[in-house]
This record gives C-alpha cells, structure tokens and sequence, in this order.
C-alpha cells in the first residue's frame, strides 16, 4: 500500500511539473509571437526649410502611419500637428505618407517613405512659394478667431495659436475672447502677444463684437461683428473690452441692458478701429432654453444672422464691411452673404468683402484660422491700423484658397473712376492655392454682381492670366470670383472697383422721425419737459441736442443712431431708443430669415417704420 501511495505521489510530481514547463512555454511562445506582431518602433525625423532662403519654416504636418492613422497632437488640430521646421515621430513601420503645407501661397509638398522597425529615417522638405504676394503689397491675416469660445474641451495656449498662425502663413492673426488669463485687459494680452509677434507673422487681440442676443435669445441673434485695431482704453482710460462685453448680450442674458450694434460700432471707431458684420446668413436648428427664463425646446431655429445689418445699413452704414466668406462649409450661407453684398453695392453702400475663420481654439477640429482668409493691399508699410484702413476702403481679396490680384489701369479694388467712356485695363492674375492638388476652374468678372467675362478650365489649370478693356457711361461696379479645384470649398471674391459719373456721394443716413409723449407715470397726465439726444458708445452715453416739448406731445425727426432721455421738473427722467424701445421696429428686425436679407424690400421696410416711430415717456417721481 505504502509503494502504492509512493508511486502516486511521484507521478502527480511529474504531471505538476510537467504542466508548469507546458505553461512557461506556451508563454515564451505567446510573448514570441507577441514581439513578432509588435517589433521595435520606428523613428521619422523630418526637417521642412523655406525653399528660397533655406532655413527652417513653420508648416502643418499631416503624417499617415503604415495602419492608415493621422498623427496629432492635439485634439484642436485633427489634420495633423504644426511644427516649427523639424520633428521626430515614433511610428509603426511600413509605408507612411508625409505632406506638408504651409498657408495658401505655398505649394503643399507630399512624400511616401518605408519605414523599418528599430531604424531611423530622414526626410526633409522646400517648401517654394507660388506667389509672395506680400511682396505685392496684399497681406494675409484673419481677424475672426476665438482661443475660448466657450466649449472650453480642448487645452489651449498663448503659444499654440502664434504657432498655428505661422504655419498657416498669415501676416496676422487677431485672437478674440475669451483669453486663458484671469482677468484679462488689454494691457495684460498685448504682454502675451508681442513677444510671440514675428516680422512675418503679428498676433494681436481683438473681439467678436458687438456680439449681440436681443434679451439673451438666441433665435434673435441681432448679428455678431469683429473689429480690427482698436485701441483698449478709451481717452479717459477705461477698458474697451469690458464695455463692448457689457454691451452685448450672449445667450441667456436676459436681463442685461439691450443695446444696438450700432451703438457698439460708435465706440469701436472712435477707438480707431474698423467693424465687419461676420456669417450674416447663418442660423441651424437645435435644442435651447432652459436658463434666463426661456423654456426648453429640442427643436428652435438658433440664429447667427445679422438681422440688426439692414438697420445698419441706412442708419449710416455704421460697419465698414461684411464677410462673403466664413470657414469653408457654409455653403449657402456664403452665397446669401454674397447677395447681400451686392446688393448694398447696387444701392451705393460701398461696403467692404471680407474673410475670416470663425477659429475656435478650444473646439475638437477647430483651431484652424486662415481657412478663409481677408487679403489687404497696403500702399504704406505694414501695420494693424494700417489694414484696418484699407480693408474699410475695400481694398481687399476674401478667399478659403485661391489667389488673386486684380487692378484696374493699376489701381487696386476699393478704387472709384470717372464714367466717362474711356477704355480701361482690367489685369487679373490668379493661382490655385497651395492646397488644391487640382487648380482653377472658373474665373469671372462680375457687373454689378451679374457674370459679365467667364473663363472655364478644363482640365483645371495652376494658373491664369488676362487682361481685359472695360469702359463705362454710367455707374457701375465689377469683382472678380475665382473657383478651385472643389468649386464650393475652394473660393476667392475680390473687392470692387466703381465706375462713376459724377462725385460720388453716400445715400444719406435715415432719421428717425419719432411721435413722443410725456406723461405722469403715476396718473397718466400730460407733462412739459425736455427731450435730450443722447448718442451712446457701447454703454457710455454722450448727450446732444435739446428739444422742448410742450404739453406732452411733440413729433421730432433725429438721427436714427439716438436715443431720447426726457426730463420734466420734479420726476425721475427716462432714456428710450427709437429702435429697441418702439415693439413693431424691434420686431421686425429680431424675425427676419436669411433670405430677407438679399431683399430690398426689407431695407425699405425698415425706412417706413423708422418714418413713424412711436414713444411713450412715462416718467414716475423720484423716490422717497
């Protein structure tokens, strides 16, 4: 029995032992094939160098490893990574695809290579200008862009921003609120952005405003603007960004102050700088409500649209310029801000063509500024004021691509000329941007924003140039649009030239002609007092003229950009505005679609209620 139990016990030894070998081999086996599947990275180390002078360029990188990946580095930026002319990755080895692009005016350049596991391997690139256009006098620079627009998902940086606007190729990039700073002022940015300024490439803040939800509802968005060179204290040293932020009101605001754009532009000027309405046509539909006293609603038509622009627009104008352009999907949108463009063209209100991104930093594939871009020609050296003066004068190319310069007998656009007859050249040169691997389409040269000259190109050319005699006997205006590669995501639309036949002359500001009433709140009876015009910069307020109004009642016809403050002895006085205190003009206003916008009809609609303005001044007794 005992020998029987002892041969047990040793058999049952050598099974153990036996399945413990059979483990470790089958796990020197399993991390064999593992090692096999998985072998030793291998390094890409690139260098990207400016072709004419040789040294090291900013650029984006959009590497494709072997398993067809996108290597980023942020989250913001799902394209690729922006480098400062050199980089080293660890990847999978096997076939892997590098381009590298640099802006719009630089030929994007692609290589494939093999990588091998545990090795490294150089490449390097020239990146070669298609065009200095600076070199031409036309300047890049993007002045719609938000380093925290409010989704607040993506970490951001006062570096990374100047970097991307490097690589992007932009002369300069204005970066709108909010700022990753505590407290921000206008001293405390221009710290942060000066140093990281380049020759070639200035940062700047600015803002996107006036920014305006009438009582903080977003299905009526007012419109949103950004400026350009503004200084940040005012003569008696208050902070421009804090009263622009305190003049508008963003969503769910609802018991903020209501105030007009206009009024924002007032100050913006007086300060130097110059405003531009941005995605004037656009709106989409989604939930909102359930804050500022607004219900909830699953399905609201949320609104961007610059329905306070028609406003604008007779009152002086008092914006300089509207986007036909905005990031480069907003398909119908742009083409509605197209129309509307020309149409305050055809009825003399010679506004600016613009550009710009609408970048959000802190948005999962948003930080990308210059995708639409405002091109300036400057006859002066280069500076921010300096731009904002010609882009007001509409000397500009808006593009999400291609290139182009057009004169007129050697003028840039924004330029007038007599009607009198006389030939003159049009000169147009224009280049697929250095992103398009295919090239032109279509170019046109638009009268009066009708296609007058079309130049079809099939196959698609790199580039193209003519000149062309154009004469005139009556007024008129002509621009340029040039179509890339992707018709709709690749376009550029320069600034006007006008044709004359006399001195030209604005269409004059339209008043508000307004019927008031001064009357008791307490008991309704008719008071004798003053009405004051009071003309507001953002919030602050500048008082004007004086009128006298007997027995309550009177009927006044002022500019259209006041507001009336009544005083009478022994009550409390009232300031109301001509537009958001008269309900059937603010209503109006506040419910106009995209389409109403490219409609006369509804400037002249406008007109007739600004022509009977009714105002009730019900002045309550001073507190005791």
């Amino acid at each position: 029995m005992k020998s029987s139990i002892s041969n047990l016990r040793f058999t049952i030894r050598i099974s153990l032992l036996g399945a413990l070998w059979l483990a470790i081999g089958n796990a020197a086996l399993l991390a064999g094939e593992e090692s096999a599947a998985s072998p030793l990275p291998a390094t890409l180390e690139g260098t990207v160098l400016d072709a004419q002078t040789g040294q090291p360029t900013a650029c984006a990188v959009t590497i494709t490893d072997a398993a067809g990946r996108v290597v980023v580095e942020s989250a913001a930026f799902s394209a690729g990574f922006r480098s400062t002319g050199s980089f080293s990755k660890q990847l999978p080895a096997g076939r892997t695809r590098i381009r590298v692009s640099r802006g719009f005016e630089t030929k994007a350049e692609e290589k494939e290579v093999v990588l091998e596991a545990g090795r490294r391997t150089a490449v390097e690139f020239r990146l070669a200008r298609i065009v200095d256009l600076r070199r031409l006098g036309w300047y890049a620079g993007d002045s719609h862009a938000h380093m925290l627009h409010g989704e607040r998902t993506v970490p951001v940086s006062f570096d990374d921003a100047a970097l991307a606007a490097q690589a992007e190729g932009l002369q300069y990039l204005s970066l709108a609120q909010g700022w990753p700073l505590q407290e921000p002022s206008p001293e405390k940015l221009e710290a942060e952005f000066v140093p990281r300024s380049k020759t070639n490439c200035v940062l700047t803040w600015n803002m996107e405003a006036p920014k305006n939800y009438y009582r903080g509802d977003a299905g009526r968005c007012l419109g949103h603007c950004w400026m350009l060179a503004v200084r940040g204290r005012t003569p008696d040293g208050q902070d421009v960004i804090r009263l622009l932020q305190q003049a508008s009101a963003h969503d769910y605001e609802s018991d903020k102050p209501s105030f007009a754009n206009f009024e924002s532009h007032q100050l913006i000027h007086a300060q130097g700088g110059a405003a531009f309405y941005t995605h004037p046509a656009r709106w989409w539909m989604g939930a909102w409500g359930g804050q500022g006293g607004y219900p909830k609603q699953e399905r609201m038509r949320i609104s961007n649209l610059a329905v306070e622009l028609p406003l604008d627009t007779l009152l002086g104008p008092t914006f300089d310029g509207v986007d036909v352009i905005t990031g480069a999907r907003e398909y119908g949108a742009d083409a509605v801000a197209f129309e509307l463009w020309c149409l305050l063209l055809n009825h003399g209100y010679r506004v600016a063509a613009t550009a710009s991104s609408d970048a959000c930093f802190d948005r999962p594939g948003g930080a990308t500024p210059g995708v639409a871009r405002t091109y300036t020609f400057l006859d002066e050296p280069f500076s921010l004021a300096a731009v904002a003066r010609a882009t007001a004068k509409g000397r500009t190319v808006a593009t999400t691509g291609p290139l182009l310069v057009v004169t007129l007998d050697n003028q840039p656009p924004g330029c007038a000329f007599a009607a009198d007859g006389r030939p003159r050249r049009l000169a147009l040169a224009a280049w697929a941007g250095g992103t398009d691997a295919k090239g032109l389409t279509r170019v046109e040269v638009r009268r009066n924003g009708q296609p007058a000259h079309t130049f079809n190109f099939s196959p698609p050319s790199p580039s193209f140039t003519t000149n062309l005699l154009v004469s005139e006997s009556q007024d008129a205006w002509y621009c340029v649009r040039v179509y890339g590669g992707d018709a709709q995501r690749q376009r550029a639309i320069s600034g006007a030239f006008f044709f004359q036949s006399g001195d030209y002359r604005p269409p004059p500001p339209v008043p508000a002609r307004v019927q008031v009433t001064i009357v008791a709140a307490d008991r309704g009876e008719p008071l004798t007092g003053t009405l004051t015009e009071v003309d507001y910069h953002a919030i602050l307020p500048r008082d004007g003229r004086k009128h006298e109004v007997r027995g309550g009642r009177g009927v006044l016809t002022v500019p259209g950009l006041t507001r009336l403050r009544a005083n009478a002895p022994g009550y409390q006085p009232l300031t109301l505005s001509p537009f958001l205190d008269y309900p059937p003009l603010v209503q109006f206003i506040t419910g106009l679609r995209a389409e109403d916008l490219a409609q006369w009809e509804t400037f002249e609609r406008v007109r007739t209620l600004l022509g009977d303005v009714k105002l009730v001044f019900a002045l309550p007794k001073p507190a005791r």
